[in-house]
């Protein structure tokens, strides 16, 4: 396949959710979806976080999340209400924002994007 080169680059990529589970205790269980990604340029990424870094400590925390939040863009099997009535949930950024701050989700949601960035590694088994 031969390269081609765009403006903008959006992706699909895989994200396991690995979470406490509700039911039994000390247990985990694995959910999953598929989050579109934007590839951001790398300069663009080291300045964002350059920026952040300069930051006190208490706007480090609030921004903590910030380069998820710039570059997820879309969701696709994400769901709530009852199982078996479950209905879509439509990507919004104060979903994606309001899901960050359970620590399995934004873990997940950064191992997912570290695997995209370095797909050879993930091809690997490392």
């Amino acid at each position: 396949m031969k390269f081609k080169m765009i403006d903008e680059y959006r992706y699909w990529w895989p994200v396991k959710v690995e979470m406490p589970d509700r039911e039994k205790p000390g247990k985990v269980i694995t959910q999953s979806f598929t989050m579109q990604f934007l590839a951001m340029p790398a300069d663009e990424g080291e300045a964002m976080l350059k920026e952040i870094a300069a930051l006190p400590p208490e706007e480090q925390k609030k921004r903590q999340h910030e380069e998820l939040m710039r570059v997820c863009k879309d969701w696709r099997d994400v769901v709530d209400g009852p199982d078996g009535e479950e209905e879509e949930v439509p990507f919004s950024e104060a979903a994606l924002r309001a899901n960050l701050q359970y620590s399995w989700f934004s873990r997940g949601l950064y191992k997912a994007y570290a695997a995209s960035l370095a797909p050879d590694e993930v091809r690997k088994g490392n």
